[in-house]
């Protein structure tokens, strides 16, 4: 706990679980001490308690059967709706119909859903979980949050020793950082909310009910149905990035030299008035992108700027506190480099924008665990073992890796995965609910500390219509390439891209090998 420290820092207390929510039928004594610092607001609906960090946006629609909730923000690039509370009042209308679920698998934003009725609550995460949430019932009460290490300080839960070894064990920080497998925390009576399932809490019970997929999905046949999914994709990301300026007065592309963060500025064509651009350098190889970056928004009028991040930790302020609370509001699941600790603590100190667009999610479709492991085909179904394999090098304990098959089972178990397959790539929903769901809506979820934060790709919808793109198209980024062209030919004739030097061919054999040898072993 960091409350013996915290408690002599009140000027760094507000970032303890900073931008977090809390939902629970359990009475909290004193709120102006740790955890909450007097930083929480509570809203009570149908016999539970909101807390909600200040400045963080609860929306809320109520009638005589069931009130509706919205923690976050969301906004519509299919109905070009950017109010949450005219969101909410289509999902009123539509609740109870197959048109509930329609808007929200419409709704681009970070946020967690649901409804509260008689004797039920159920509730529901962005597209990708950039909204984490974690739930479970302690002594007979039910905790809903975006901090698993909030309900363990409130609960005095202790860590499961599987957790504890695994966040230890020497090879646990490489493949992609910190995240738990399958929808474990470090507590046995919480788990992470899984994104593409609805979460109800009935008859005191939590159960578990895939939303996504639900059919086959059609795979483009022709360059006809090809060209069709580019245009569509594009006119949403447009949208998207049309909508944004309406929400926010100050937003800011996060820009790179890489084709993620070059779509989205892209799709900003016709819009370049709104917005500005930054990049940090914390290492040299990210001075690459910087230039870059510059480059593009310069060319197109847009201003930009570069934040150099100190290279020692001495020439930052407090650096060690605030790696404690940002490895605690991470769920204390294993430590930031130093290098992303300079970096947060750079930009929390400079006024850079209200709301950073930020590319993440995009890797989704670009078909990541192919690139990343250097493959051209996954088995169709995939194993508990394979999931492993994906997840981390388990060469030197063997004993976690079996305990780790175990974690995967149980998580394909509860949320239905194989049942609701149909003939998408496996691989591809390993990425979006281990990866990002798992890992990424943690570190959002850290970063929130500098800003909002908002991702034009994560809506349900057009990730569903970008994943009919072939296979092989999604591997060579010819989509993100095409949809540049589309948004904006002109920066596509610019011919910048920078590729992400750790994508070496070597590092890819290596790492590939590691999968085929781990998928085979008998133990």
């Amino acid at each position: 706990m960091l409350d013996k420290e915290l408690n002599n820092r009140p000027d760094l207390q507000k970032h303890l679980f900073e931008k977090g929510y809390l939902i629970t039928d359990a009475e909290l004594d004193n709120t102006d001490d740790y955890p909450f610092y007097g930083n929480w607001n509570k809203t009570t609906i149908r016999g539970y308690d909101f807390w909600i960090y200040n400045g963080v946006k609860l929306f809320i629609k109520t009638n005589e059967e069931y009130s509706l909730f919205l923690i976050g923000h969301c906004y519509d690039p299919y109905r070009m709706i950017h109010d949450e509370d005219e969101v909410l009042s289509l999902l009123e209308k539509a609740y109870g119909t197959a048109s509930y679920q329609k808007i929200i698998d419409e709704l681009t934003g970070i946020f967690i859903t649901g409804v509260i009725s008689e004797g039920k609550l159920e509730f529901q995460l962005d597209a990708s979980g950039m909204q984490c949430g974690y739930y479970g019932s302690v002594n007979g009460k039910i905790y809903i949050s975006s901090h698993t290490q909030l309900i363990g300080d409130l609960c005095h839960l202790k860590t499961e020793d599987y957790v504890s070894r695994l966040v230890n064990y020497r090879w646990y920080h490489y493949m992609l950082g910190n995240y738990l497998p399958g929808n474990i925390t470090s507590f046995k009576e919480i788990k992470r909310a899984v994104c593409n399932t609805v979460i109800t809490y009935s008859d005191k019970e939590f159960a578990v009910k895939r939303i996504y997929p639900v059919r086959t999905i059609n795979m483009c046949q022709n360059d006809a149905d090809y060209q069709a999914v580019i245009s569509e994709g594009s006119r949403i990301m447009k949208n998207t990035m049309a909508l944004i300026p309406l929400k926010w007065s100050d937003p800011a592309i996060s820009l790179t030299g890489g084709i993620d963060s070059n779509t989205t500025f892209a799709a900003a064509n016709g819009n370049y008035d709104k917005y500005k651009t930054f990049s940090y350098v914390s290492m040299y190889r990210e001075s690459v992108d910087a230039e870059k970056a510059e480059t593009i928004s310069k060319h197109f009028g847009v201003p930009y700027k570069k934040y150099e991040v100190p290279e020692n930790n001495d020439e930052i302020n407090d650096f060690e506190i605030y790696k404690k609370i940002f490895a605690y509001n991470g769920g204390n699941i294993g430590s930031n480099s130093d290098s992303d600790v300079r970096k947060k603590i750079t930009l929390i100190n400079n006024d850079v924008c209200d709301v950073e667009v930020k590319s993440w999610i995009s890797e989704t479709i670009r078909a990541y665990a192919y690139k990343y492991f250097g493959r051209k085909k996954f088995p169709k179904s995939l194993s508990p073992r394979n999931y492993t394999s994906l997840y981390k090098i388990f060469f030197l304990n063997r004993k976690l890796a079996v305990e780790t098959d175990h974690y995967f089972d149980e998580y394909i178990e509860e949320t239905e995965l194989k049942e609701h397959l149909f003939n998408y790539d496996e691989s591809d929903l390993f990425v979006w609910e281990m990866m990002h769901g798992g890992k990424c809506g943690s570190d959002i979820g850290v970063m929130k500390s500098c800003w909002d934060i908002t991702i034009p790709y994560n809506n349900r919808k057009l990730l569903d219509t970008l994943l009919r793109v072939p296979l092989e198209k999604r591997i060579n980024d010819d989509l993100h390439m095409d949809m540049k062209k589309e948004l904006n030919r002109e920066l596509y004739d610019m011919n910048i891209r920078v590729v992400n030097l750790n994508e070496t061919e070597f590092r890819k054999k290596l790492i590939n090998i590691y999968y085929i040898v781990n998928s085979h072993l008998p133990y």
